[in-house]
């Protein structure tokens, strides 16, 4: 099971959105044979994020997100479920579903407090995560003003090496935050800083998020700094 879903993970990495999908899907299969459902949770879960940032086919990724709810609350991870709940209200929130998403979002807090000693994935997630999630969520159904927060302060807290990638996608969506405030010079800025914080790291995810921020910038496409930010997502990362 682990093997394929790493698998999986690869081949979305690598852009082959075919085989990544098989492979998740004998992952799938293999958990489901283990008896232990948070397992089958962390599948759908992985699934779910490389459908939601790939194609991206929402519906899809939501019930694959359904799908590791269930199994995740009956589990014996809190991590899992918080994890779980999260990206539930993030998917709610692209839908524009602000009740959903709220909800959602209270659940993931709650599990988080619930954290045990005999958690079975010490460290699967944490608040400085869920902050990020709940950015998002007030970036699509809320407050642009409070999702900068949110992200700043996730972002401020994600300073351990291995969270490199999700620190970048943090201040990737802070700068999507500062572009609907009406502050585009300031958002560039900070892109600036993610292009070469993603040049060092890769992932692909980054780079979506990086052409999506790209994208919010049309209207302002004739500026110096928009023009400054193109130069410099092609000299780091041919984009």
């Amino acid at each position: 099971m682990e093997a394929a879903t790493l698998a999986g993970r690869l081949a979305f990495e690598t852009r082959d959105d075919a085989v990544s999908r098989a492979l998740y899907e004998e992952a799938t299969r293999e958990a489901a044979c283990l008896g232990q459902p948070w397992r089958q949770a962390t599948v759908h879960l992985s699934h779910a994020l490389t459908v939601l940032y790939a194609m991206p086919d929402i519906a899809y990724a939501a019930r694959l997100v359904e799908r590791a709810v269930r199994a995740a609350e009956c589990g014996e991870s809190p991590l899992l479920r918080a994890r779980a709940h999260a990206l539930q209200a993030e998917v709610a929130a692209r839908w524009g579903q602000s009740r959903q998403s709220s909800a959602a979002l209270g659940l993931a807090w709650y599990d988080i407090e619930r954290e045990s000693t005999d958690e079975p994935l010490p460290g699967a997630f944490s608040a400085e995560y869920l902050r990020g999630f709940e950015g998002v969520c007030q970036l699509y159904v809320g407050d642009p003003a409070v999702a900068h927060d949110q992200f700043a302060a996730s972002a401020g807290a994600l300073r351990a090496p291995r969270q490199n990638v999700q620190r970048i996608i943090v201040t990737t969506d802070q700068a999507l935050a500062r572009i609907q405030l009406g502050e585009a010079r300031a958002a560039a800025d900070l892109l600036h800083e993610c292009v070469a914080a993603a040049a060092s790291t890769g992932g692909r995810v980054p780079l979506i998020r990086l052409r999506s921020a790209r994208l919010e910038l049309r209207p302002w496409r004739r500026e110096d700094f928009v023009a400054d930010l193109d130069d410099h997502l092609m000299d780091a990362l041919g984009h």
